[in-house]
């Protein structure tokens, strides 16, 4: 059995050296983000990694997308309606 002393020393350790909030990749692929304490006991069981910086903007960039559809639909059901104002567009 693993020393519990030592294992929480390299979990401590390993968190200290982490930002606040860590992007993790879990083995099936799931995108998460969690604290330093959380993320260094998660790498240190070897089921997640750290997210790459393009795994992470993806991820934001679908989080946008999913927020203009909610609040298009919000505003389809509230009855308003978006109208462009403007020159029309030149081709």
């Amino acid at each position: 059995m693993r020393d519990l002393r030592l294992y929480w020393q390299e979990v401590r350790t390993l968190a200290a050296s982490l930002p606040e909030d860590v992007w993790l990749v879990s083995d099936d692929g799931v995108l998460v983000e969690t604290s330093a304490a959380v993320a260094a006991r998660l790498l240190i069981a070897k089921s997640h990694r750290r997210a790459t910086v393009e795994e992470i903007r993806q991820r934001a960039d679908a989080e946008k997308i999913r927020q203009r559809r909610a609040a298009a639909e919000d505003r389809r059901k509230r009855g308003i309606e978006v109208v462009a104002v403007g020159p029309p567009p030149r081709y």
